[in-house]
This record gives structure tokens, sequence and C-alpha cells, in this order.
């Protein structure tokens, strides 16, 4: 027994020797979300992230954002909506304040994104096969889209799916495959759910000739 609970003691200091720390100098507080590769205790990385949405945010409504600045914020958004919707789904310690900051960081991060168009749209009805991995939650539908771009589509989708999360999408003419994330989820008037997805890692995943559909537009 006494072996037991040494072996039992070694793991538990081990563990915590190799918990990530906040980045910020002298906090000292485990990290629980990241940012462009830096890790974040809780309190750090809700502040971080009003700070960078709020300064996109006034960029976008002032002189606008180059396309550098843009790709930069897409990254933002990415790590941000994903970290936020971990952090707030595990709960640890997790207060109403603090779990409603999250929420409206991932609305905020989420309604940001819809106003950095990178390519122009094609509207267009391909039949795709969409699902979810999500532990606990996993789901498949066969759907269409309903609006195409150079890095992703508008999609029917028939499940819940929040911002951040990843799903993965199937063309059903071609079999092409690839994962994309979701950036938003809403009703139509007609009572049509769609998605907004984009592409995680993929080019030209649609074979269209985006110059054409731009000077078409």
């Amino acid at each position: 027994m006494e072996g037991g609970n040494f072996q039992r003691g070694c793991a538990l200091r081990s563990f915590m020797i190799f918990v990530a720390k906040c980045n910020l100098t002298d906090c000292g507080h485990a990290s629980e979300g990241s940012l462009d590769g830096e890790v974040f205790c809780r309190e750090h990385f809700i502040s971080l992230c009003y700070e960078r949405l709020d300064a996109y945010d006034e960029m976008r409504k002032g002189p606008g954002l180059s396309v550098t600045d843009s790709e930069s914020v897409r990254r933002f958004i990415h790590d941000c909506t994903r970290s936020a919707d971990d952090i707030e789904h595990r709960g640890l310690n997790l207060d109403n304040l603090d779990r409603a900051k999250l929420l409206h960081i991932i609305l905020y991060a989420s309604e940001l994104g819809r106003h950095l168009r990178r390519s122009p749209r094609k509207i267009a009805a391909i039949p795709v096969t969409l699902s979810s991995e999500k532990i606990g939650g996993a789901w498949e539908e066969n759907t269409e889209t309903v609006l195409l771009s150079r890095h992703g589509a508008m999609v029917l989708c028939k499940h819940a799916a929040k911002a951040g999360e990843t799903l993965h999408l199937k063309r059903e003419d071609t079999g092409q495959e690839t994962d994309a994330r979701v950036a938003w989820q809403r009703s139509s008037i007609n009572n049509e759910v769609r998605v907004g997805v984009e592409f995680v890692a993929c080019e030209n995943f649609w074979g269209l000739d985006w110059g054409l559909v731009e000077e078409a537009c």
C-alpha cells in the first residue's frame, strides 16, 4: 500500500511539473487557453481576446484590413473561438461571469469573421456529406451547399454546430474530402438552418476558376 501511495505521489508531482504556466511574466497561474502559439491563464486569455478583438474591429471600421492583416485576424479568430469553446466546455471552476464572457468572445469573434470576406461567392447546390466526430455527439448527414467561396461554403445543416467546431466535409460528386471549421450557424426566414464553414487546409476544393467568378460578380 505504501509503495502504491508513493508511486501515485510521484506521478502527481510529475504531472504538476509539466502543467504549462501562463506566458505572461509573473503570472504563475496554470494555462487554460492559447493564442498565436502562446498559452495563457483564463483571466489573461479573456482579457487578451477582448483587447485583440476590439483592436481588429476598430481597424475594420476605420482604414480597413490589408490582406496580411486579414490572414492574421483569421488565424486569431480560429485560435480564439477554439480555445474559448474548449475552456467553456471543460468548465473547471468556471463561474457564471467567466462562462458568459467566453460565450460572448465566441460570438464576437464569429461576427468579426463574417466581415472578412476573402473571395467572391458563387451560388451552387453541390451534394455533400457533413459529419462531426465530437466525442459523445458524433453525427453525419447528407446535405448540400448553398453558397461557395474559395475558402469555404454555406451549407444546409440539421445538426447543432458551434463556432470553432471542426466538421468533415465530403463532396458526393467527386469524392473529395476535407476538414472545415464552423464560423457561424443561423436559421433563415424559412427555418432552414445554415452553417458557414472555412476549410482548415485546402486549396480550391470546389475546382473553380475564381478569377472568372469574380469577374461575373
